[in-house]
């Protein structure tokens, strides 16, 4: 559900999700979008009263949000623009082949499509492959961090990987599955390895309680300082 609130004279969307949780949670989203989950039972009244308890944290991360540099955007891929795989920088080269595909070559991306001029082409290209970067990549991880969680239950999961713009990833622990953004492959590897962490700590703790930073921390000691640096990608 989709609601707005006013805050200080400004208007503040935000959206509500209705989940079997003791608390009202508040979260400011990487790309800057304000969540808020509640119980099915509690009053609109009653959430609103806590953002507005919470306004000065709501407003200030907001602001964070909204100032922080931010990389250039590629487009539709031209040869010459920039992609950031794992924190680095990558020019784009586009050349005309029989088969659409892309591939990494030292600090170049080589995108070969049929028809080099078709800016759709090129970006499904692109998007191909970097959800199959990502999904190499997050997969690796799994591989390495999931034993070390086995003991608490943590099983190896099925990884998978779409474009998400809300979070950098999501965990379904009753199925054994976690997805990850494809944007993700454009952080440092400390970053991923951040969000891996993450998402294998909610098989253990579903929620973000005390429990699951504590839970999250005996892994991952500077977890707070990694999540810092993923959400202002100035810092790469």
């Amino acid at each position: 559900m989709k609601a707005v609130i006013q805050l200080q004279g400004r208007t503040i969307p935000y959206e509500l999700t209705r989940k079997p949780v003791k608390n009202i949670n508040i979260r400011v989203r990487a790309d800057g979008t304000v969540g808020v989950s509640a119980g099915p039972q509690v009053p609109q009244e009653e959430i609103e009263a806590i953002l507005r308890q919470k306004e000065t944290f709501l407003l200030g991360a907001l602001d964070r949000f909204a100032s922080r540099p931010r990389r250039p955007d590629p487009g539709d891929y031209e040869s010459g623009s920039v992609v950031y795989l794992l924190g680095q920088p990558h020019k784009v080269v586009v050349a005309k082949g029989e088969k659409n595909h892309a591939f990494r070559e030292g600090e170049t991306i080589r995108l070969v499509v049929a028809d080099p001029n078709n800016a759709s082409v090129r970006v499904k290209t692109m998007a191909s492959f970097l959800k199959g970067y990502c999904l190499e990549v997050t997969e690796a991880l799994c591989r390495q961090v999931q034993p070390a969680m086995a003991p608490l239950g943590v099983p190896q999961p099925q990884i998978r990987v779409r474009s998400m713009t809300s979070r950098w990833g999501s965990c379904k622990p009753a199925a054994g599955e976690i997805t990850f953004a494809r944007q993700l492959i454009q952080a440092p590897m400390d970053c991923v390895e951040y969000v891996v962490c993450h998402e294998l700590v909610h098989f253990v703790h579903p929620n973000h309680s005390k429990a699951f930073y504590d839970c999250l921390a005996t892994f991952l000691p500077d977890w707070k300082q990694r999540r810092a640096r993923l959400n202002f990608p100035g810092d790469w």
